[in-house]
């Protein structure tokens, strides 16, 4: 193996060691595990050493045994949780595109990016690009401005500070001060647009989900090509998209 592929090497092996104590709930020693992978004990107990110290092997000194640790848990969870938002979203999105004949997307936020869950394109012969797992720029999407209108101000402070904001079109706001005061706007509001601002002659227009407890879980937006759809016509649409997203937000879990 060459230098260059050697921690891609390393990262594979690192994730074989956790698929293979996934077989043994009752954990595992450091020969079984390196018999399970194929690998020398020298190898196995050093990957072991580091993914422990980053917690995803726990070690049981009295038995000399490992098992999966919490952060292997805790990222589960966020799986789990991620593909319920997106089960809970899909049927009222399809109703919402049937009825806007536009382009649905329901997003979280990622890294500072909004991640896009899931999506229900339109019928019509031209639609809006993107993938679900796509990310995108919070300051240039409307969902990602109704995503980081949820943060606390101290949070918000430090992404708008901390960033260079990329200028996709003419009409980005790159500016940090002016993006606070849009976002400002978008929090007394409640809803979002981006008009041409990530793609030139796309419009959309975002608003939160909130669960039971009024916490935002994500942002709804319907897209469109600006050629068929006016700003006018965007906010047309809010009604029905604000009803969608409480819709969404009841069939939600409580966050914890």
């Amino acid at each position: 193996m060459s230098t260059a592929d050697e921690p891609q090497g390393m990262l594979a092996r690192g994730l074989a060691i956790l698929v293979a104590l996934g077989n043994h709930p009752e954990g595992a020693s450091v020969t079984e595990i390196a018999r399970d992978v194929s690998l020398p004990i020298s190898t196995v107990h050093r990957l072991l050493a580091t993914e422990a110290s980053l917690s995803f092997v726990s070690f049981d000194p009295s038995t000399k045994r490992y098992r999966l640790g919490f952060k292997v848990f805790e990222l589960a969870h966020k799986v789990s949780s991620v593909a319920s938002l997106a089960d809970a979203a899909r049927p009222t999105m399809r109703e919402l595109s049937a009825a806007t004949g536009e382009t649905v997307q329901l997003a979280v936020l990622s890294e500072n990016r909004t991640l896009f869950l899931e999506k229900v394109g339109t019928p019509q012969p031209i639609g809006i690009r993107g993938s679900v797992g796509d990310s995108e720029s919070v300051h240039a999407t409307s969902t990602g401005k109704v995503l980081i209108s949820g943060l606390p101000d101290d949070e918000l402070d430090a992404l708008l500070t901390g960033s260079a904001f990329e200028a996709h079109t003419a009409n980005t706001i790159t500016d940090p001060t002016r993006l606070r005061e849009h976002i400002e706007q978008v929090r007394a509001e409640q809803y979002a647009v981006a008009d041409e601002e990530f793609d030139e002659g796309v419009r959309a227009i975002a608003v939160p989900v909130r669960d039971g407890r009024g916490q935002l879980r994500a942002a709804l937006c319907v897209s469109a090509p600006a050629f068929r759809t006016s700003a006018e016509t965007l906010h047309g649409w809010l009604t029905e998209l604000r009803a969608a997203a409480a819709e969404i937000g009841t069939r939600l879990p409580l966050s914890s």
